[in-house]
């Protein structure tokens, strides 16, 4: 009898374990990135009211930009980029992802991606702003990486899954929605 019944409530729990899952790294996710906007507004203060310069993606992955990484541009605020406040709990293929620099074995640092678009601007002065007529409620700060085919600086095309049923996405305003 007591067989029957444990069996009975694996039936019922299993299924909803993947989605139970989700839910919490989309919610560890979604503080990281609460995380990210409280030393991005920290930045803001100390400089004028602009945005860090990054670039879009971290190294390893091709960007073309000059610019540091955003984790590296926020360092100052945020610590090192091995807190583990970079990485997505849900992301298994882009943080962490080996590749070689000045002959050293190095590893990508960053779950999320920037909006390369606010680099170094006041958010009146953003594309977003001035061209598409934004508010900052829908302006994208940062969002997952994932989803997507991505190029490495040494032309190896990484295929990330999707780290969460819907992706994560920081705004201009300080919240954290969903797409």
């Amino acid at each position: 009898m007591t067989i029957s019944i444990i069996a009975v409530l694996l039936g019922i729990l299993i299924p909803t374990l993947p989605r139970v899952l989700d839910t919490a790294h989309r919610t560890a996710c979604q503080a990281n990135l609460r995380s990210h906007w409280q030393a991005c507004t920290m930045h803001l203060h100390d400089h004028d009211d602009k945005f860090p310069v990054a670039r879009y993606m971290g190294k390893p992955w091709l960007s073309g930009d000059p610019n540091p990484p955003i984790n590296e541009a926020l360092a100052d605020y945020m610590g090192d980029a091995d807190s583990g406040a970079w990485r997505c709990p849900g992301d298994s293929d882009i943080f962490g992802y080996p590749y070689e620099e000045d002959g050293e074995e190095r590893f990508g640092q960053s779950s999320y991606t920037y909006s390369a678009a606010l680099s170094g601007e006041t958010i009146e002065n953003t594309f977003f702003v001035r061209f598409l007529r934004f508010q900052p409620d829908e302006i994208p700060v940062l969002r997952d990486f994932d989803g997507g085919s991505f190029e490495t600086i040494e032309g190896e095309e990484v295929v990330a899954d999707f780290f969460h049923s819907e992706r994560n996405i920081l705004f201009a305003d300080g919240h954290v929605g969903i797409e």
